[in-house]
């Protein structure tokens, strides 16, 4: 009988409908559908990580797609925005004043959401993935190839042969503790 009495008014009824909507369907289900882009923003930095580079332009481009985005060029503090990027992974290249700079990493946006990334440009090139580049052309050598791992080897080989040759011998302890 109560009931009969509360809902025979609309207004009530609709109130009542519209409170039982928005606890089952929460407003941030709607808003993260509706934005399906992200962004990244941060600074770039010279070489001594300290002074900011202006007029440099921060580009991407999606791995999957291959669309490209820009930022505006950075102001004088160094700061840049890339919105309304797509959901997905990204690759990251700058063009300053003084050259272009690739990065050997991927960048991964997400929707609704806005990443953060400070860079440094330095000088080099980046390497395929498991060799690092030394002087630019040449491959950096092993360590037993220089001239400190060639005297390590020697000094150690001399060691070990020592110490065969006293236990051979059998008049002295080859361990290094005598007790």
């Amino acid at each position: 009988m109560l009931t009969n009495k509360l809902f025979k008014s609309p207004a009530l009824l609709a109130f009542v409908l519209s409170a039982f909507a928005i606890l089952i369907f929460p407003a941030e289900g709607f808003s993260n559908r509706a934005n399906s882009q992200g962004a990244l923003v941060g600074f770039i930095y010279g070489s001594d990580m300290k002074t900011p580079v202006q007029s440099a332009v921060v580009k991407v481009r999606h791995v999957k797609t291959g669309e490209e985005f820009f930022s505006t060029p950075t102001d004088d503090s160094g700061a840049y925005k890339l919105s309304e990027l797509k959901e997905g992974s990204y690759i990251l290249g700058i063009s300053a004043p003084d050259g272009d700079y690739n990065f050997g990493y991927v960048v991964r946006v997400k929707a609704g959401e806005v990443g953060k990334l400070n860079l440094a440009l330095m000088k080099g090139e980046v390497a395929p993935a498991g060799q690092e580049s030394y002087g630019g052309t040449k491959e950096k050598p092993s360590f037993f190839y220089t001239p400190v791992g060639i005297a390590v080897l020697m000094v150690a080989t001399t060691l070990v042969l020592y110490g065969a040759f006293k236990l051979i011998e059998g008049k002295e302890e080859a361990s290094p503790s005598r007790k």
